[in-house]
């Protein structure tokens, strides 16, 4: 693998890294939709699928016929992929830096604000009104909960009024820092940098790209 392969494969992951870093660091709770988790993800991921699979597995006559081009159809039809993952996955709720004791607190909160009926099980909440039953799974040690829906009788818009309502409980709560956080942005900015160096040794290989670029 060259330098470039390198720079496309890890500089996404390194991205990744940073803003999962900066979501720990801030001194309020930060709450996402399963989409949004899911799309920073399969954009994390990309660059390691088109150098890994895709151009492992890549037929030569395919390349041969449409050039440089075959690139963009290759990225066309896996974000096309990702897409459809993101859209039939079943819907959750990720909150970053808030201990699992007080994200129980506001969910419960907030449920029975939104659906009075509301009832524990364990891990497990039900909203019977809302249509929605979620089980709750924390990670201790790096401070976020994630809200997954569990059977098939969900209400997306009962989700997208439960997340709405979540955000704004969660907008006036002041947290701690998670320090761990740092680690992930300064990963994320050490890969990056050694990627950017090693790419840039490369000016042949740079220089060709944009060739082709142009060309096509």
């Amino acid at each position: 693998m060259t330098g470039w392969d390198w720079f496309l494969a890890l500089v996404p992951v390194a991205i990744y890294l940073i803003v999962m870093g900066v979501m720990n660091l801030t001194r309020r709770p930060v709450v996402i939709t399963g989409m949004q988790d899911r799309i920073l993800l399969g954009l994390a991921t990309v660059g390691l699928i088109v150098v890994g699979p895709v151009e492992l597995f890549l037929p030569l006559p395919v390349y041969v016929a449409y050039g440089p081009a075959v690139w963009l159809i290759a990225i066309v039809l896996l974000s096309l992929v990702i897409g459809l993952v993101i859209l039939a996955a079943p819907p959750k709720l990720v909150i970053f830096n808030m201990s699992p004791h007080e994200v129980r607190s506001i969910v419960s909160e907030t449920a029975v604000e939104l659906d009075p009926e509301s009832r524990w099980a364990g891990d497990c909440l039900h909203m019977p009104n809302l249509r929605i039953q979620l089980f709750i799974n924390a990670s201790l040690g790096w401070r976020n909960t994630t809200l997954t829906a569990i059977g098939n009788n969900q209400d997306h818009q009962g989700w997208h009024r439960f997340g709405r309502a979540l955000a704004k409980h969660l907008a006036v709560v002041e947290v701690k820092p998670n320090a761990r956080g740092l680690f992930l942005i300064l990963s994320g900015c050490a890969m990056f940098v050694v990627c950017t160096i090693s790419a840039f040794h490369e000016p042949t290989v740079l220089s060709r790209l944009l060739s082709q670029i142009v060309s096509f």
